[in-house]
């Protein structure tokens, strides 16, 4: 472990640091933008994490989707959605 070792790693860091400011900058115009159109951002952000989830994970998703759709209708007193 040397001076410039932690040198250069610093300097990659902080070049990634820039580079992720930046990119959440992009991001948070994008859904501005959005915004501006008439969507929701915070659905919009979710709609997105959801289609972006791995198979397995989006499954598991979608069962406790349907176990919350079941369970809310338990409780409100009203058939499920199909």
């Amino acid at each position: 472990m040397s001076n410039s070792d932690l040198r250069q790693r610093a300097e990659s860091l902080i070049r990634l640091h820039e580079a992720h400011d930046a990119a959440k900058a992009d991001l948070d115009e994008a859904y501005a933008d959005a915004a501006s159109s008439g969507y929701t951002k915070a659905v919009l952000r979710k709609a997105i994490k959801v289609h972006t989830l791995s198979a397995d994970k989006r499954a598991k998703y979608d069962s406790d989707q349907t176990d919350l759709e079941v369970y809310l209708a338990e409780i409100e007193g009203r058939e499920a959605a199909e």
